[in-house]
């Protein structure tokens, strides 16, 4: 490596880690100002409402946004950018619709349904997902052009931005509930919204100007290229979401919304910064690795990015251990710095959920193997089975040992991820 193109990359490091590394602390600072307000019945309903946000994120978001990462280089040089930005818009458009469509139906049918929200609080739910929706995208476009340091200001200022402005509502209102809550973070995602139309407007012309893009007709061969890696993500992304939520509507089910609410302020603490560090390794090495190997599959440029993509992931691991041997000792101190008094009870679970975010993570890292070789229905199979006996599993463990018994669940098919993961990532493909 050059060393301009070493000062580029550790630029781009800069951004990316400083974007991530603000959003850890508003992550830490807005969980122990929501804790502290909201009881644990409010904080489980509003990570219950969270997760079905999540899911049209999972669903209609990350499937795109991965396809975008994984074309944008190669098609760009091919002067294929703007075939590839409509297509975009037109996949982001049918996931707007099936949001806003189950949105509607929500309201229009929840009022017969017993213990259901109302209204008001599922067109919140409704437009915070949407919003997120074309966020993640929005992300995606800039990750892929490597505009490091437009996506990092905006990310910190949503992070940062929904939850002090969630706080400040509950200041200026006095309801100290999940409904206000997703006011401040709806207001939040309508100012990223702007700023994102604001960088992409301009950035995209700077692109047009500098590369004379022509506007042509998708040749098939390109169009099945983009559905056959596209649809089979959708399936994946979907299981990832069961895998990662699925226990919330379990413990809701067998369990108490107390319950919920106390494993998921542990789970965001724990869990989730081991979910960043791997997004921090992700967003700087993705798209320099798909620039690496382009669309045309070559051996030896695929082998050299398996073995960064090794070495990152156990650079994941590692941290998680040494963290989870940390917390092992200090849970109790972390408790009463991160977690209003009510939610302290539940501490004990920091280190075994920052272990399982690891294995998570690092079997992220391992797995991206499959969409560098363009193989996303194996991955669809996998994320598909994984999430059959997450469910089954979670379910046996609520209903018989509630909480303990839905945490050694998630622990043990983290655990087992990771290891399926590890050995998906050895078998190397010869094209």
């Amino acid at each position: 490596m050059s060393k301009e193109g070493f000062l580029t990359w550790m630029r781009e490091a800069f951004w990316v880690g400083f974007g991530l590394g603000i959003s850890v602390l508003a992550l830490l600072v807005g969980t122990r100002l929501l804790t502290t307000l909201l009881s644990t019945e409010e904080y489980g309903k509003l990570a219950l409402s969270i997760s079905l946000a999540t899911l049209a994120v999972q669903v209609g978001a990350t499937p795109i946004s991965q396809t975008l990462i994984r074309f944008y280089s190669d098609w760009r040089n091919n002067n294929k950018l703007t075939v590839l930005l409509r297509n975009v818009q037109g996949f982001t458009a049918v996931a707007l619709t099936f949001v806003f469509t189950v949105t509607l139906i929500s309201v229009l049918f929840g009022p017969w349904i017993e213990g259901f929200p109302g209204a008001g609080y599922i067109l919140l739910i409704g437009v915070f997902a949407a919003q997120l929706v074309l966020n993640r995208i929005a992300f995606a476009l800039e990750d892929a052009a490597r505009a490091r340091r437009a996506r990092a200001i905006i990310q910190c200022a949503f992070e940062v931005g929904r939850f002090a402005l969630a706080f400040g509502f509950i200041c200026l209102s006095g309801r100290e509930n999940a409904a206000t809550v997703f006011v401040g973070f709806v207001a939040a995602g309508f100012m990223a919204m702007i700023a994102h139309a604001f960088f992409l407007k301009t950035q995209l012309g700077r692109l047009d100007s500098c590369n004379n893009f022509q506007v042509e007709v998708l040749e098939a061969k390109d169009s099945s290229a983009m559905r056959s890696f596209l649809w089979p993500l959708i399936v994946s992304n979907a299981c990832i979401w069961v895998v990662m939520m699925a226990e919330r509507w379990s413990l809701q089910s067998f369990g108490s919304l107390a319950d919920v609410g106390g494993y998921a302020a542990v789970y965001q603490l724990a869990f989730m910064p081991m979910m960043l560090v791997s997004n921090f390794l992700l967003l700087l090495s993705t798209p320099i690795i798909y620039q690496m190997i382009g669309t045309d599959r070559r051996t030896s440029n695929l082998s050299q990015a398996l073995k960064i993509n090794r070495f990152i992931a156990l650079i994941v691991l590692v941290i998680s251990f040494v963290g989870a041997l940390f917390l092992l000792k200090y849970h109790s101190l972390i408790g009463r710095l991160f977690l209003g008094p009510d939610f302290r009870q539940y501490s004990w679970m920091f280190p075994w959920l920052l272990f399982a975010g690891g294995c998570f993570a690092a079997s992220q890292q391992l797995l991206l193997k499959l969409t560098c070789e363009f193989r996303t229905l194996p991955l669809a199979f996998l994320w598909g089975g994984v999430a059959i006996v997450a469910v089954f599993t979670y379910t046996f463990s609520a209903y018989f040992w509630k909480l303990q018994g839905v945490f050694v669940s998630v622990v043990a098919i983290n655990a087992a991820l990771l290891l399926i993961s590890f050995v998906l990532s050895c078998r190397v493909r010869r094209n």
